[in-house]
């Protein structure tokens, strides 16, 4: 544990790296053929989704790995001009830690944090290779979470939060996965930031459709994470080929400059516009790497169907927004304009370890928080926020 003399820290972006049975440990075998399968394919191993060969990660045995905080040159204006196949070369065995919760307590207790919210790599790309086999998706993301309660638990020792996964397609499944979680003491549920595809076709996850899902969420106080993921190019793809890894150099220009926020902006507006915060005035949602560059037009745009739509919405859905979202910013991200922006009370921290994105050291990050002048507004980010959030204060 960290000792007491210190700002406690709750970082609300680390991850796992999945092992290769993460979605067939407990899938039945009926399904694997619909669902997630693993073979050698010209002596590479690789896993198929759907049928088709993802190609989301180049190994998904993530063994050897690329090193945690290995791009943050890159995200700094790659000053070396360096080739992304140079930077992401430097790679390791992968560490205990990654795969082993009780070595990642010494981990976090090493980086001095108090506690995480555990969040997952490979299967933020998998529901866009089943979003139009509704059946298998919900199979899939059974079987996922049920290997998660196996090798990490949902709350451990009130330290590891980790995170079941939803997919909306099948409403009641999705019912079903929320009623597992908060039986075996989940507090936080990760998606997509993506509409859903069902029998009847395409609907935004505000749609009435799936309030049955909502109202459950809200009900048990649980905080829905929108975590960035594969979601099929967002509608670049009508403009240039699309590629499921958007950093660096196999991804299009295009994608590069606008792919990364479009995906929240729209989930986030989606959800305001379709009125669920007025349906459900105590649900929280935390955005977790997206950063929070897609803020200031989305506010501006809220704020513009607001005045233009007279009479739509009950409240001001810039202030519904405000009350309802919450937005963990990419350590590169100005962290004033962001408060300004959403407020200081609506900010987490979130250091994406151990990625190569993301901060090596997670409490690099105060030294960014320091830039509030405040230690009030510093202690809510990094601690006050998202404990209240997960229950620990």
């Amino acid at each position: 544990m960290i000792g007491t003399d210190r700002l406690p820290v709750l970082d609300v972006d680390q991850h796992y790296y999945e092992p290769l049975d993460a979605f067939t440990r407990h899938c039945p075998k009926a399904w694997r053929e619909r669902t997630v399968q693993t073979a050698v394919i010209d002596g590479r191993t690789r896993q198929i989704v759907g049928g088709k060969i993802d190609r989301t990660v180049t190994n998904p045995t993530f063994d050897p790995i690329v090193k945690p905080g290995a791009m943050t040159d890159y995200f700094r204006g790659n000053p070396q001009k360096r080739s992304l196949i140079d930077i992401l070369s430097d790679r390791e065995p992968i560490p205990g830690h990654y795969r082993n919760r009780d070595d990642r307590l010494a981990k976090i207790d090493e980086q001095g944090l108090q506690a995480v919210w555990m969040l997952p790599s490979l299967a933020m790309g998998y529901e866009e290779g089943l979003q139009y086999d509704p059946p298998a998706a919900a199979q899939a993301f059974k079987a996922f979470n049920r290997w998660l309660l196996d090798d990490w638990g949902y709350n451990y020792q009130d330290r590891i939060f980790s995170s079941p996964y939803l997919t909306f397609a099948d409403i009641p499944a999705a019912i079903d996965e929320v009623e597992h979680g908060l039986a075996n003491g989940a507090r936080i549920f990760v998606v997509r930031a993506q509409a859903t595809y069902t029998d009847g076709g395409w609907r935004s996850p505000g749609d009435q459709i799936f309030d049955p899902i909502w109202a459950r969420l809200q009900e048990a106080e649980a905080i829905t994470v929108v975590h960035v993921g594969e979601v099929g190019g967002a509608g670049l793809d009508k403009y240039v080929e699309h590629r499921t890894n958007i950093i660096g150099e196999i991804a299009s220009p295009l994608q590069i400059a606008v792919g990364h926020e479009r995906a929240i902006a729209n989930y986030l507006a989606a959800v305001t516009c379709d009125k669920l915060f007025e349906r459900f005035p105590q649900l929280k949602i935390a955005s977790v790497e997206n950063g929070a560059e897609f803020l200031p037009l989305s506010i501006s745009g809220l704020n513009r169907a607001g005045f233009q739509r007279p009479g739509y919405f009950a409240s001001d859905p810039v202030e519904q927004f405000r009350e309802h979202v919450w937005v963990a910013p990419f350590w590169e991200d100005n962290l004033l304009e962001v408060v300004k922006h959403l407020g200081v009370d609506q900010v987490l921290f979130g250091s994406d370890y151990p990625h190569p994105e993301g901060l090596a050291e997670p409490r690099q990050y105060e030294k960014v928080a320091a830039e509030l002048n405040d230690p009030v507004s510093e202690r809510k980010v990094m601690w006050d926020n998202a404990a209240k959030l997960t229950k620990l204060a």
